[in-house]
């Protein structure tokens, strides 16, 4: 079809929308004439000035970029989560809402500008019996060189029908050539559990990534196998566990409640939007004492199971407040390829608290959930508005917690600050490109093994041959303060001086390591671990230091503490 042609169906599309909006739409709310007159006034306008653009503007436009520019625009005035899912975004939907897809069965990322297999494959699926490892370099895809390309378009080509051949060619630390791969792709299941098993002393421990299809089952499984090991306390790790889906944020707290306890709520305009959800199942958990590991980055289904085990009193949340997702999306398909995930209800605890936090509410564009109508409606803004007290809430038990958005733990545990040098290693995978060049030199190590002094002067030297350095943030304000002496023509002035203290930082970088060598340990013996022996390794070298593991453990071998937190004689602090 010609542009001109395409361009005139669109103009003729948008026009009958026009007409329509009388409408035949089932919005399953009540609507005045007004609203509807604006709507379809709108719409009008819209598709004129599309039609004028197409048709007059200098340059030939590409129609289908410009109604997306103006599609964009109108999801920018709202909320962060609602927007167009086109093909790519789609498949990871799909994945997220069936739990499972026709693949390879490995996660890749970017790495050094190649997709690279960031975990270990998955167990049983065609990568995995191919023997493709974590850090391998995925450098074609059915002879298309994948340098530069996005992890969406690297992943897309290695989805597909389930039965389909592909080819991969990789490029692996160690080996002198390349690695050619004939695959036939498989129906992979997500597993939302990456983790399950005791930590020490009868204390359980379950690792949860995700909420797809697949979640509620995979705990269900999880506290079972606990049980059969004589489990005493059970540990739910939600840390940096983005959410996913509702009925299955439900599902995984069916495994702790009890039968017939209200789990969420909803609330929204349309009809079916106000919604109660409560368990249904006898808790597979039972009564067994409960912490759930929570921070910064947990959020949405993450936040809808912290926050009822926190307001039912069924265990004690431990970590750092959770980011305050607390809006339900629903997914409208508009074509094959692409379809409009809209927020239409938000989520309230069993308390009544709401898990939204205000501030993530707003675009570049401005709020559309402004609370005070009068000033949304006059344009008043009040530049010193004083800070709202938080809304107090009651647990079951009766203790004091506080709305606001996200949940607040019970213990708080700060999250260490990384320092500008550590964020550097992290970012630039240096320690996870030298990982990988020591476990191939390695073969020969054992679980436990020490990252001793020898071990950590071969990471320095694997640094100064990458040539690795970065900026701190000293250095980055003392750049600034040059450019503006030099803007001002003080810069001779305070030439002496300026160089005396860019000695002194680059003196003090010179003992950043040393600093940060706790920092390095840890990390090393968990990313060697995981090349080595998979992530079931990775975590369980992480137990002994990690901080929020380690107090979760005690809290639970310590029933008197436990009880006393959930007693119904303290506060919930924010």
């Amino acid at each position: 079809m010609s542009i001109k042609k395409r361009t005139s169906t669109i103009i003729i599309l948008i026009a009958a929308l026009a007409t329509l909006a009388g409408w035949s739409l089932d919005w399953g709310i009540s609507v005045g004439a007004d609203y509807v007159h604006e709507i379809r006034k709108n719409i009008e306008i819209f598709g004129l000035v599309y039609s004028e653009i197409s048709q007059k503007y200098v340059d030939q436009v590409d129609p289908a970029k410009v109604l997306k520019a103006g599609i964009n625009g109108m999801l920018g005035t709202l909320d962060p989560y609602t927007v167009l899912i086109e093909q790519e975004d789609n498949d990871q939907l799909q994945i997220m809402t069936t739990g499972k897809y026709g693949g390879l069965g490995m996660l890749i990322g970017p790495r050094d500008g190649w997709p690279t297999v960031v975990e270990p494959p998955y167990e049983g699926t065609p990568a995995q019996r191919a023997g493709i490892r974590e850090g391998d370099q995925i450098i074609e895809v059915d002879g298309v060189v994948t340098k530069g390309m996005s992890t969406n378009d690297a992943a897309s080509k290695l989805r597909g029908e389930v039965g389909t051949p592909v080819v991969v060619k990789i490029r692996r630390e160690g080996e002198a050539e390349p690695i050619e791969f004939r695959l036939i792709r498989a129906e992979i299941v997500v597993h939302d559990v990456s983790y399950s098993g005791i930590v020490r002393d009868g204390i359980g421990y379950i690792k949860l990534t995700r909420f797809s299809r697949n979640a509620g089952h995979e705990i269900r499984e999880a506290i079972r196998q606990l049980r059969t090991q004589n489990a005493k306390g059970i540990i739910l790790d939600l840390r940096n566990n983005p959410g996913g889906l509702l009925e299955q944020a439900v599902e995984v707290s069916e495994n702790f409640v009890k039968k017939g306890d209200q789990i969420v709520s909803t609330r929204g305009r349309i009809e079916g939007s106000v919604q109660k959800y409560v368990s249904e199942k006898d808790p597979a958990a039972g009564t067994l004492p409960l912490v759930v590991l929570v921070n910064e980055f947990s959020a949405s289904a993450s936040e809808i199971v912290a926050g009822a085990i926190q307001d039912l009193d069924r265990g004690v949340i431990v970590g750092a407040p959770t980011y305050g997702k607390g809006l339900v999306q629903t997914v409208v398909r508009l074509t094959g390829d692409a379809a409009l995930k809209v927020t239409t209800a938000k989520y309230y605890i069993p308390s009544g608290r709401l898990i939204q936090k205000e501030s993530n509410l707003r675009k570049e564009q401005g709020d559309i959930f402004a609370e005070d109508e009068d000033a949304a409606t006059t344009g008043a803004i009040d530049e010193k508005k004083q800070e709202v007290p938080a809304e107090q809430f009651q647990t079951a038990h009766g203790r004091d917690v506080f709305g606001g958005g996200g949940i607040k733990p019970d213990l708080e545990m700060k999250t260490p600050k990384l320092t500008q040098f550590e964020i550097a290693l992290l970012r630039k995978m240096m320690l996870f490109n030298f990982a990988i060049q020591y476990a191939a030199r390695h073969p020969e190590l054992k679980p436990g093994f020490q990252v001793d002094e020898k071990l950590l002067g071969e990471l320095q030297q694997f640094l100064a041959d990458r040539h690795f350095t970065y900026e701190s943030d000293t250095e980055a304000q003392l750049e600034n303060l040059r450019k503006a002496a030099e803007e001002d023509g003080y810069l001779a002035d305070i030439k002496t001086q300026f160089e005396a203290l860019q000695a002194a930082l680059q003196a003090e970088k010179k003992d950043d390591f040393t600093k940060s060598r706790d920092f390095i340990r840890r990390s090393l013996e968990r990313e060697i671990s995981s090349k080595l022996w998979g992530t079931r390794a990775e975590v369980e070298a992480g137990f002994d230091d990690d901080p929020a593991i380690q107090r979760a453990v005690n809290l639970l071998l310590s029933p008197d503490e436990y009880t006393g937190l959930l007693a119904g004689n303290g506060k919930v602090k924010g």
